[in-house]
């Protein structure tokens, strides 16, 4: 294998694939990157046999062929170079010698034969989506994804795709966020997308339309000339429509950056373990606590638009200032029942007639 390519190119394809390559060298390949050097082009692919992305640049390809090598340290080694141009030469015992300026590398190989397949699609029945509009999805749910490996079927966010809407949902069987807006599709889709790809798919491009298809075990979305491949999620995603509370009465509006900074200053005196902040509620008016036997007690008080009688409720600050962070809008409304119910936030206007975008709290023992 014998190849040149530009450092700028090369780099900005190895940049995307850092975040795929695994990176606790359990398995030593999977911590590699691919490159396959054929016609007049490089293409490079990097997996964790979850999430696979397949990228590539142009190169003057003198010798095809192809090699794997550490992606952490390809990528600091191009990152470092400052020539435009940079020479690959594959020479016997699978070293990948890196020639640019005054600079050389000789960086240790593995061969080709022990990378994973990388799954692929030929997209003939493709799906177009906006990427903007899918990462607008992710952005609104992706923090409601749960943290614990053990609860499998909730490591990722279902996406739901029919003829005339397209959803994601994402829930911590603490919290749930759900996000809805118009869409027009042939095909249906109901599959868990792990959190791994979410995040990986948010950085794939922007202002791009995006192709997205699906195989019995796989979900792809092809982004200018990027794949990335995913397996699905199985598992039973829970009945979310039921978490969703049909109707609870009483409305707290308020101002969504000064309820986010009132939040903030009071959960520095709440338990680092719950971050439990207490809310009483009045007519015109919220007071903000938190109390720690270790640390001490603090309060603020907000403006509001409350009509119901006295009300306190408990919930954890982060989930609250997750959501503020996440919504759109310059107000927003919990919809609440009773202290013992779960809470409903909600845009006080959604962003259009055809938008939703919901989350629910679980509130905690005062």
């Amino acid at each position: 294998m014998n190849f040149v390519v530009s450092q700028e190119s090369l780099l900005s394809e190895l940049q995307f694939l850092q975040g795929v390559a695994e990176k606790k060298k359990t398995i030593p390949i999977l911590s590699n990157i691919l490159l396959q050097a054929e016609g007049d082009s490089l293409t490079l692919a990097a997996t964790d046999l979850e999430v696979s992305l397949t990228g590539g640049c142009e190169a003057q390809v003198q010798e095809p062929g192809g090699i794997t090598v550490s992606a952490k340290k390809i990528f600091e080694v191009v990152r470092s170079l400052t020539d435009e141009k940079i020479s690959f030469v594959l020479t016997d015992g699978n070293w990948l010698e890196i020639t640019s300026g005054n600079s050389f590398f000789r960086l240790v190989g593995l061969t080709t034969k022990d990378f994973p397949e990388v799954p692929v699609s030929n997209f003939s029945k493709a799906e177009k989506v906006s990427h903007d509009l899918f990462n607008d999805l992710i952005n609104r749910t992706i923090f409601a994804v749960t943290q614990e490996d053990a609860r499998y079927a909730l490591n990722g966010a279902l996406l739901e795709i029919d003829s005339k809407t397209i959803r994601m949902v994402a829930t911590d069987a603490h919290r749930l966020a759900m996000v809805e807006e118009a869409f027009s599709s042939t095909t249906e889709v109901k599959a868990i997308v792990p959190k791994k790809t979410l995040t990986e798919l948010r950085n794939l491009g922007n202002g791009e339309e995006m192709l997205f298809a699906q195989d019995k075990n796989h979900l792809f979305f092809k982004v200018g000339h990027r794949v990335l491949a995913s397996r699905v999620i199985e598992g039973q995603f829970p009945s979310y429509e039921k978490v969703i509370p049909p109707e609870n009465p009483l409305a707290v509006v308020f101002a969504k950056e000064t309820m986010a900074g009132a939040i903030r200053r009071v959960s520095l005196l709440a338990s680092e373990r719950s971050r439990a902040i207490k809310f009483t509620l009045n007519p015109g008016e919220a007071i903000v606590s938190s109390s720690n036997p270790e640390l001490g007690e603090a309060k603020e008080s907000v403006a509001i638009q409350y009509e119901g009688s006295e009300l306190e409720v408990c919930f954890n600050a982060q989930y609250i200032l997750d959501f503020l962070t996440a919504v759109a809008g310059e107000e927003v409304v919990l919809r609440l029942k009773d202290p013992a119910s779960q809470g409903l936030l909600e845009p006080h206007k959604q962003s259009s007639e055809t938008s939703k975008y919901k989350c629910v709290i679980m509130p905690m023992r005062m």
